[in-house]
């Protein structure tokens, strides 16, 4: 049997964060954008400086998920930094200033330096107690052109890259608008590609939040806006199975299809030539495949079962003993 939007948001309701459980971490990120607002307004510092930020990922996203013990909740802090215009060509002294910046406003934090084999710099997160919220700092450095792009460091090493963090915001927004069902869609995905653990980890590429909400976006834009829930997942998986998985672009974004290595590209949609699934290995790819493979066999069988019983079990199989439609 198929399940209709009002019964698959009985299962989304489940896993998303419930709002009466958000103001506790509100609180702890508008203490923290007090803080950022006073220090940016009173910083009289000359030569680098943060001049704004941004908070993004998936609370500003609305796709966010509840906390489970692998999968806190994480909000990406976006911080402009300015004032020296070789400092892109300079990543560890952009992070070694980042870290002083935070250090000066939370002192009595420990602000974590991940490095590398190599001595690279990682990440910077701030963690809160009591809620555990993990705050992601992403510094960037504008540019004059093209208006409204920055530079990014690669998230775990690797360089820099060219990126637009208002333009994406906006297409997400557009997304959102344009579709009721998008934020549902992708959160059901997010689910599943914990569940079956092929998310990224430290030690291990695997198929992120921000790769799957481009391939939605990509099937919304070439293929029409799906507003069913479930045809919705069922078209993603099919895609992704499917032997001649394309590569991936925007129509509005800057720049083309560089050459590149990994077996699949997906360009962000703010610039063509980023490839968000650079890291997917063949490995790691067929791995996905194979579990979007299973699950699209699973949800057509799911569809052709006389009994609820029966069809709850087959979404089950997919995202796991969370799912149920009431």
């Amino acid at each position: 049997m198929k399940l209709d939007n009002n019964q698959l948001h009985f299962f989304i309701d489940k896993i998303k964060l419930k709002s009466e459980n958000m103001q506790k971490y509100r609180d702890q990120i508008n203490n923290l954008k007090q803080k950022l607002e006073d220090k940016i307004k009173n910083d009289n510092r000359t030569g680098l400086k943060v001049s704004k930020y941004i908070i993004a990922g998936s609370w500003k996203k609305h796709t966010i998920l509840k906390p489970t013990g692998e999968h806190p909740i994480d909000i990406d802090l976006i911080l402009f930094v300015e004032g020296d215009d070789k400092i892109q060509n300079d990543l560890k002294k952009l992070h070694d200033f980042i870290v002083k910046y935070l250090e000066e406003i939370y002192p009595q934090k420990d602000i974590k330096e991940d490095v590398d084999a190599e001595g690279n710099t990682k990440s910077i997160t701030i963690t809160f107690t009591g809620t555990g919220l993990q705050i992601d700092i992403v510094p960037v450095v504008p540019l004059s052109e093209p208006v409204d792009y920055v530079w990014q460091p690669q998230r775990g090493g690797g360089g820099k890259y060219i990126t637009s963090v208002s333009k994406h915001l906006l297409h997400n927004l557009e997304l959102r608008r344009n579709n009721s069902s998008y934020t549902s869609i992708v959160r059901a995905l997010k689910w599943w590609k914990n569940y079956k653990e092929i998310n990224p980890t430290d030690t291990e590429p695997g198929i992120s939040s921000f790769v799957i909400e481009l391939i939605v976006a990509y099937l919304e834009a070439n293929f029409g806006v799906e507003e069913n829930i479930e045809e919705g997942i069922i078209r993603f998986f099919q895609f992704v199975s499917s032997d001649s998985f394309p590569e991936i672009t925007f129509e509005n974004a800057i720049n083309e299809i560089p050459s590149y290595q990994s077996p699949i590209f997906i360009a962000d949609d703010t610039n063509n030539e980023n490839n968000a699934s650079k890291k997917i290995n063949n490995t790691i790819w067929k791995e996905i495949k194979a579990e979007a493979e299973d699950a699209f066999d699973s949800l057509n069988i799911a569809q052709s079962k006389n009994f609820e019983g029966d069809t709850i079990e087959e979404w089950k199989r997919v995202f796991g003993p969370t799912f149920n439609i009431k």
